[in-house]
């Protein structure tokens, strides 16, 4: 306690059982990225208890790292860029929009202490609640949040909900969910805030590299196999948040195109519920520590150095194979005729009723013996009469020929 600990030349610092590991750097000098890395171990070691602040520093480090705590639920600082002597690092930050606080040095301490004395000094605000004053409560916030942005999250994990509300809560230090009701009916930022808080989630190219492997070498090398040149494959990337995992996709089927030596018509379709995110991705601007999940050989061919944006642009050869648009998958009529849907990490959020809904939707999706990809703590459910197993470690799934599919065939919920 009252350390500092400053990280020793020529090394990385991760945090592992609450304790600070130093590391031999693999990256050489000048691609370090020790603030994203040192954040990123943070974030899987202490989840929702993770709390990074970016200060002020040149470029762009810490910025992934700090969506990585808010993607495990924890809290984002920054310093606001006046005062900063260098403000390229937290001007990097407060663009994600996910920074909770951004102050300068001085007022970060009572901050710090408020935030830790409500998020962490019960345990859980709603718990003091009588349970059916909780539950109202939260219904109406759901009230606030489908009149402003348009969508249900009323059949999303009631555990995940109520941990994001009471996150939100602790930034404002309100005590009280009910409090907490007038606060979101006074200030429509804070139900754009909170939607935002909702669908946070940790992404990053090619996220769990052996998964994309064998996305690679099962499905998207099997997509060119039997194909005459001019043929169209379409993809789905379901949930594509700011669109690290589309381009990853597009990547690996430009790859495989041009491995073939023929041309094919590739439509890869990613859509987002949140209309910033994809903003975002259509863009296509990254900050320069992406170069840590991307090898340097793909950095080289599919992305454009823009110092002057904040990192790297995805080349336009790539981005223009991906169609962004705001969908709700839930509500909004599914694509067709598809050999591929990547959703990865989306159904965990999801109660069990929105997860018997959209696994039919998929099936439904996709041509006979089209592929599905999830993430590695997601699969079917009972579904296996829709879907055959290709790949557990990975999560690949084929659609399976089912006799009742077409009574099941979705339309717009």
């Amino acid at each position: 306690n009252n350390c500092v600990y400053i990280i020793p030349p020529n090394r990385d610092l991760a945090f592992l059982n609450y304790t600070l590991q130093l590391l031999e750097p693999i990256a050489p000098r000048g691609q370090r990225l020790p603030i994203d890395y040192f954040f990123r171990t943070l974030a899987e070691d202490q989840g929702e208890h993770a709390i990074g602040i970016v200060l002020s520093g040149m470029g762009s480090d810490g910025t992934l790292g700090l969506r990585a705590i808010k993607g495990q639920g924890g809290m984002a600082m920054a310093q606001n860029p006046e005062s900063s002597e260098f403000d390229g690092m937290p001007r990097s930050a407060i663009a994600t929009g996910l920074v909770d606080y951004e102050l300068p040095p001085a007022e970060m301490p009572a901050q710090l202490i408020a935030y830790t004395t409500h998020a962490f000094g019960k345990l859980g605000h709603t718990a003091e609640a009588p349970l059916q004053k909780i539950e109202s409560a939260i219904k109406k916030v759901f009230v606030l949040l489908r009149t402003q942005t348009g969508h249900d999250f009323s059949q999303y994990k009631p555990s995940t909900i109520n941990r994001r509300i009471e996150r939100r809560m602790a930034v404002h230090q309100i005590d009280a969910i009910d409090n907490y009701l007038k606060y979101l009916q006074q200030t429509p930022a804070e139900v754009e805030a909170l939607f935002r808080d909702l669908l946070i989630g940790v992404t990053n190219f090619f996220r769990d590299l052996q998964a994309f492997q064998a996305l690679e070498e099962q499905v998207i090398a099997k997509l060119f196999a039997d194909r005459p040149a001019g043929a169209v494959i379409r993809v789905w990337s379901a949930g594509c948040s700011s669109g690290e995992e589309a381009y990853s996709i597009a990547i690996l089927l430009k790859e495989r195109m041009e491995m073939q030596k023929q041309s094919y018509t590739v439509q890869v379709f990613a859509t987002d519920i949140d209309s910033r995110t994809i903003a975002t991705a259509r863009a296509g601007i990254y900050p320069a520590s992406i170069a840590a999940d991307i090898t340097p050989e793909r950095l080289a061919r599919f992305f454009i150095p823009e110092p002057g944006l904040g990192g790297y642009q995805i080349h336009k050869n790539i981005r223009d194979m991906i169609v962004f648009s705001k969908q709700d998958v839930i509500q909004d009529p599914p694509f067709s005729r598809l050999d591929l849907i990547s959703c990865r990490n989306m159904l965990i959020y999801m109660g069990s009723e929105l997860q018997k809904k959209l696994i039919p939707l998929f099936h439904f999706a996709l041509k006979p013996g089209g592929m599905l990809f999830l993430g590695n703590s997601e699969g079917i459910g009972d579904y296996t009469d829709l879907f055959t197993m290709q790949d557990r470690k990975a999560k690949i799934f084929q659609r399976k020929e089912d006799h009742h599919s077409a009574q099941r065939a979705p339309g717009r919920y």
